[in-house]
């Protein structure tokens, strides 16, 4: 990168999950480090020294829908519908326990408890990007509303352009 920058308009880390010691390099050279479901796979204690690396004007979040599904709790994610790596099963009591009470939900999921039991193929939904927020807020010890306007405030910055409906302020 060093070759090519600096990137005084910014780049773009897609789903970040380098090294500590990498970020202040790449920090200088105008990177944005932008964290999807994967950075959960990492070890935690890897995940904080790095995240707490990052300034935090250059924090970004990303679903990476249909990848990085975040390693969950399978109750605090949501599915794409008619996920053909899901078994019929799976997706029925899904559906049950979305549309009933929480004992059935409860039900649904002594069957599989986290996603490391799923396929690998399993498509994660954009919506689980509460649980790449829920996660980096937590790592970061800010809260959640913090972090998403911090990171929204980033995007503006980054994605704006003269003559874009959002220009940053």
């Amino acid at each position: 990168m060093k070759s090519v920058g600096p990137f005084p308009a910014g780049v773009i880390l897609h789903s970040y999950l380098g090294s500590a010691e990498m970020v202040p390099e790449f920090s200088k050279l105008g990177a944005y480090f932008s964290f999807s479901g994967f950075l959960m796979s990492l070890k935690a204690n890897k995940a904080k020294k790095m995240l707490k690396m990052v300034p935090s004007d250059r924090i970004l979040l990303e679903t990476d829908a249909p990848d990085a599904l975040p390693k969950s709790s399978i109750d605090s994610l949501l599915f794409v519908e008619r996920d053909a790596s899901l078994s019929e099963e799976f997706q029925a009591q899904r559906t049950t326990s979305s549309s009933t009470s929480a004992s059935s939900s409860n039900n649904a999921s002594h069957v599989l408890k986290d996603v490391s039991m799923l396929p690998k193929e399993t498509l994660n939904h954009p919506a689980n990007i509460r649980n790449v927020l829920d996660y980096v807020a937590s790592m970061l010890e800010i809260t959640k509303e913090e972090l998403a306007e911090l990171s929204y405030q980033n995007a503006v910055r980054l994605f704006s352009y003269e003559g874009s409906k959002i220009l940053q302020k």
